[in-house]
């Protein structure tokens, strides 16, 4: 009878989880304090036992990487991974046992990201040396290509929404906040960032919004970019009823483009919410970026109001901040300044102004 030889990858991966473990409980007995701490937190083995059992899955590292700084549902990582549904709810669910993922609702869509707190004190360590360790390791080349799949239709969807509802999207995004709401604060931040008389701006799906004047007013040249070829026209029709001579139009995917030139200033106004992959864009951003030029992100905070991806094609109901600072330092970031401006309606706005980290 043949023996089946075990795959060279499993072993390997394996290998380094263990390290991990071994490399966290060395440290754990050399500090004889956390042993209280464990009969404090933790009565029984248990959840070491979940974790454990959790990372000894080759699928389940997998949707771990997955998860690294984005969020999926179910039927997306289903896609990705090129599983069924049955299975990968399973996997999810011990997942989620162990304290390694956990749901997030989106109106009434479901998705999944990496855990953000444990709630055992002494698996701290070992669940962030996990993480790490398993960050170490690159996504299968199938699950990267089905991964852009995903991201691509996502980008697919918004853009055939604009393109569907462009006439009244104006309108209906003005039911949760109009720009003359926080065009002063947004006037002061932009004043206080040094510039030369012919720095560069870049916006990304700019539409018909008034900051367009804001940019041409401050930058000597302004590009802006968008996915939407409807949203673009309206665009160029705002900037010719300005008289706005300094503004040129692209459209493409900003996620898929390359830098042409390096940019002072890049804005995103309203529209990471609707970006296939947040994370993905301060990773893009940066590569735009000049070494003294300024990421200008303003979007909501996390809400509940579903009908926003009705009638706005949300894809996110908002951020956490610290989701936006954590991207942010990841893709070579600092935080410069930051502002929160509560409307009546009970939506909360965001301001963010990052800089590259020159010294990373």
């Amino acid at each position: 009878m043949a023996v089946r030889q075990p795959r060279q990858g499993n072993i390997y991966q394996n290998f380094l989880i263990y390290v991990a473990i071994y490399r966290v409980v060395i440290k754990m007995a050399s500090h004889s304090f956390l042993y209280t701490a464990m009969n404090a937190y933790i009565p029984t083995a248990d959840p070491l036992i979940r974790l454990t059992k959790a990372v000894g899955d080759p699928l389940r590292l997998e949707v771990l990487r997955l998860l690294h700084q984005d969020s999926y549902g179910v039927l997306e990582l289903c896609r990705i991974t090129d599983t069924p549904q049955s299975g990968m709810s399973h996997h999810l669910r011990i997942l989620n046992d162990a304290n390694l993922v956990e749901r997030r609702k989106e109106g009434t869509s479901i998705f999944y990201r990496r855990t953000t707190k444990t709630p055992h004190a002494v698996l701290e360590a070992l669940t962030q040396t996990l993480f790490q360790t398993i960050d170490q390791m690159p996504l299968s080349l199938e699950s990267q290509t089905r991964k852009e799949a995903v991201h691509r239709e996502r980008s697919r969807r918004s853009a055939a929404f604009f393109e569907e509802h462009h006439e009244q999207l104006k309108d209906n995004q003005e039911l949760i906040t109009e720009f003359a709401q926080y065009r002063e604060c947004l006037s002061d931040l932009l004043q206080s960032v040094d510039r030369h008389p012919h720095a560069t701006a870049l916006e990304i799906g700019a539409g018909s919004s008034p900051l367009i004047q804001l940019l041409s007013q401050q930058y000597g040249n302004v590009t802006c970019v968008d996915n939407s070829e409807a949203m673009l026209s309206a665009t160029r029709a705002a900037t010719q009823a300005w008289g706005l001579n300094n503004v040129d139009c692209r459209y493409a995917d900003f996620l898929t483009i390359k830098p042409h030139a390096q940019m002072d200033l890049l804005v995103i106004n309203m529209v990471l919410h609707h970006i296939a992959s947040p994370s993905s864009f301060f990773e893009t951003a940066r590569a735009w970026m000049e070494p003294e030029g300024r990421l200008l992100v303003i979007d909501l905070c996390p809400h509940d109001q579903d009908w926003a991806r009705e009638i706005c094609g949300d894809q996110w109901l908002g951020f956490d901040p610290s989701d936006l600072l954590t991207w942010a330092l990841d893709a070579g970031f600092r935080s410069d300044q930051t502002a929160y401006l509560g409307l009546k309606n009970g939506f909360q706005i965001q301001i963010h102004l990052f800089q590259p980290n020159i010294e990373l």
